[in-house]
């Protein structure tokens, strides 16, 4: 048997509010150390996700912008997947829609409502930071977006849910991640890239393959059903939120204390079984 883990990051392996990496890191190595491959899957970018993985010593594939496109070390792959391109040194297989045609439709739905939804590529850098609490290099990653556009706007869950035909007219959806909200290409998902991410992975002749998946809000419910094994951490507020998904393990600890506690079992279950 193989294993490998896919994981959201904010509130699932890196703290919530101060994205700190401390709390899992050593849990993280000892994932590394059982040689079991642990695949960021986020809203975040490529950019953001390596200086992320080089905080915690890794050089890993990773599926970004909530299932917009899969990005692995080209080293990773004994023949890149179908249709994937080759950038320093890393493969990309593309899902969604270029970064600049997602903004250009978002500015269409913001005419057709007729409010500013805040976009991060229209603020400032410094604005991003503040609104974010990140520092300006972190803030300026999370605005270098490939395919996709988060916006800031602060509206309740009735105006988003009223809006969302007007994005899917324009063949978008727009998803809740916490704190903002992330635009993409209506067809991706991170369960979608789950999916492909595994076929290709099983192409390398690897047999018996098992997924493990992590996260903590309904945004992760693509990537939780995909898996073999979902599991849920805890939110802040020491309440799992709902995501029906069959058979989801839900872990009694927030964010990366949690995440910890289901990488701590799986290496004494799942591990040891594939051993």
């Amino acid at each position: 048997m193989s294993l490998i883990v896919f994981t959201d990051l904010d509130g699932t392996l890196i703290d919530f509010e101060t994205y700190s990496t401390e709390v899992s890191k050593p849990t993280v190595k000892r994932l590394m150390e059982a040689r079991v491959p642990l695949v960021f899957c986020s809203s975040k970018t490529f950019d953001e996700q390596r200086a992320l993985q080089e905080k915690y010593g890794l050089e890993m594939p990773c599926i970004v912008e909530n299932g917009s496109a899969i990005i692995a070390p080209s080293s990773f792959w004994a023949a890149a997947p179908e249709g994937a391109t080759e950038h320093d040194g890393w493969t990309w297989l593309t899902l969604g829609l270029k970064a600049s045609e997602v903004r250009r439709r978002v500015r269409r739905v913001e005419s057709e409502v007729g409010e500013s939804l805040y976009g991060f590529s229209s603020m400032g850098t410094e604005d991003v930071a503040r609104v974010t609490n990140l520092d300006l290099i972190s803030a300026r990653r999370a605005q270098s977006r490939d395919f996709s556009e988060t916006l800031a706007a602060k509206k309740s869950p009735e105006f988003w849910d009223q809006i969302a035909p007007v994005f899917a007219k324009h063949g978008l959806k727009c998803l809740c991640g916490g704190r903002f909200h992330t635009v993409i290409k209506d067809d991706c998902n991170k369960g979608r890239a789950v999916n492909e991410f595994t076929k290709a992975y099983e192409s390398l002749s690897i047999e018996n393959l098992v997924t493990v998946g992590l996260g903590d809000s309904p945004n992760d419910y693509d990537m939780l059903a995909a898996v073999d094994y979902p599991y849920q951490v805890k939110k802040p507020d020491n309440t799992w939120e709902t995501i029906e998904v069959a058979d989801l393990i839900h872990i009694d600890g927030i964010g990366p204390v949690g995440w910890n506690l289901a990488i701590s079992q799986i290496i004494d279950e799942l591990v040891k079984e594939a051993g």
